[in-house]
């Protein structure tokens, strides 16, 4: 969830999408009735980045183009060291995407966390190449209730891991959104800020971007819906 087990558009769909330049997710309401109105937080988290995903979303622009979005993420066996840290896990993460039905732009990368509670570390594009740190980051609850919401962390991105050039910042933050009877959707939105001149030559840009995951009572997890929002522009992959 949210970058440690999905890549999201950040750098990719962002810079490809005609008139975007951030990414992030948003929240779908749900509809009457009795719908789920909490379910597990922490634990969802921690059984959904070591598992196995795929999702495929798709999108419409202003320009009446078709755009399709493949979302891959592979649990990594056993543990590794990042940042000096042992005992990290890991994942690696693969978007692709296509306009009218052609590949247009990928991306892979690596993102890596503690568990027990989870504790996100992390992030490296493929090639090393923007280099993410985690700098401060606040523990999803246990149980998560609809119209609850908090931080989630906070990253400082560099052109590389010896962290000499910082190419931009993000500010993650969590919602939680009533869906139907059997699910709620736990929202992530990031916020890019600070995007440097390094930033930008690595394919960074200012923006948001909302992932939303539905969770029902017994902490399943999938992917719902992702929001990218840049200057005006605005557009829902789902």
């Amino acid at each position: 969830m949210k970058r440690y087990a999905l890549p999201t558009a950040i750098g990719l769909t962002m810079a490809a999408l005609p008139g975007c330049g951030g990414g992030g997710y948003t929240a779908a309401g749900g509809g009457g009735g009795m719908n789920l109105s909490s379910a597990p937080g922490d634990a969802a988290l921690e059984a959904y980045v070591q598992a196995n995903h795929s999702a495929t979303l798709h999108a419409t622009d202003s320009a009446g183009n078709s755009w399709t979005l493949h979302d891959s993420s592979t649990a990594n066996a056993g543990t590794t060291t990042f940042e000096g840290m042992a005992n990290a896990h890991s994942t690696t993460d693969t978007i692709a995407l296509d306009k009218n039905g052609a590949p247009f732009a990928s991306n892979t990368s690596s993102s890596y966390f503690f568990l027990n509670p989870f504790v996100p570390l992390g992030k490296v594009n493929m090639g090393g190449t923007p280099y993410a740190v985690v700098t401060s980051s606040f523990p999803l609850p246990a149980t998560v209730t609809v119209g609850g919401s908090g931080e989630f962390d906070n990253l400082t991105y560099y052109h590389d891991q010896t962290k000499t050039l910082m190419d931009a910042q993000e500010a993650v933050t969590y919602s939680v959104a009533a869906n139907d009877s059997s699910t709620l959707l736990l929202c992530f939105t990031s916020v890019i800020s600070n995007v440097s001149t390094s930033g930008a030559a690595d394919g960074m840009a200012a923006g948001t971007e909302t992932d939303c995951y539905a969770v029902d009572a017994s902490g399943n997890a999938s992917l719902s819906s992702i929001t990218v929002t840049a200057g005006a522009t605005t557009i829902k992959f789902q």
